[in-house]
């Protein structure tokens, strides 16, 4: 996902900048009444865009290794979720405790949080704030399940890793990886949020503005002068 809309988004801020020295070069006769177009206006919206896409990008890579480290650390747990519940059949607990232990064990499989990939195979950071709050209800549904068990005296496993202190252990670890990526979103989409508006605001992004400007180059030059010619085959697209 991050691969391609991304890369758009850089193109976009790469292109306006090249527009603005298209206009800075015709001198003199790049006038605007419409104080969006001057250049520098538009060199301030381009710097505005350019920093927010910066920083979004240092926040980005700056989550992968934690977002990383979460996926390493629940990708096992819905086969641990499953060995526990078969335990726990085996005992002789109560049918109603049983199908309570059942009813959260399915919740937890069945989320299925789903993570873009990047190229390389790895987590998308950027998508971390979509996917973030499925592993915030896995790990609540994990702790809830390692509660009911923990209060029934038949839930006593001889196996080590089945044992209600070492499923609070890892329950303990689930909160805290889910907290710590929970820091990571707000810069991630605060950046965003300015990036996407100074690229793409109703009039005054950069993508309306361009088109104002490339128009406003037509209304000076002439639709067929080599001047407007310069401006009017620089592209920008919108996601």
């Amino acid at each position: 996902m991050a691969s391609n809309s991304e890369t758009g988004h850089s193109v976009n801020i790469s292109n306006f900048k090249l527009l603005i020295d298209k206009c800075t070069a015709f001198g003199a006769p790049y006038n605007p009444s419409n104080m969006r177009l001057t250049i520098a206006n538009m060199t301030t919206l381009w710097t505005t865009a350019d920093t927010a896409h910066q920083t979004l990008t240092s926040a980005i890579q700056s989550a992968k290794n934690p977002i990383n480290d979460r996926q390493i650390l629940f990708e096992p747990t819905e086969k641990l979720v499953t060995r526990t519940l078969n335990y726990f059949k085996s005992t002789d607990a109560s049918d109603q405790v049983k199908a309570d232990a059942k009813g959260l064990a399915d919740r937890f499989r069945g989320y299925g949080v789903k993570v873009d990939k990047l190229p390389d195979g790895t987590p998308d950071p950027a998508d971390v704030s979509t996917s973030h709050q499925g592993f915030v209800q896995k790990a609540d549904t994990f702790k809830q399940l390692v509660d009911l068990y923990g209060s029934d005296a038949n839930y006593a496993p001889n196996e080590a890793d089945l044992k209600v202190g070492e499923l609070q252990i890892l329950a303990t670890a689930m909160k805290t990886a889910n907290d710590n990526i929970g820091t990571i979103i707000a810069p991630v989409g605060t950046a965003r949020i300015t990036r996407d508006k100074a690229l793409y605001a109703d009039k005054t992004g950069i993508v309306d503005t361009a088109q104002d400007c490339k128009n406003y180059v037509k209304g000076v030059f002439g639709a067929s002068a080599p001047e407007t010619k310069t401006v009017t085959g620089i592209k920008f697209t919108r996601p």
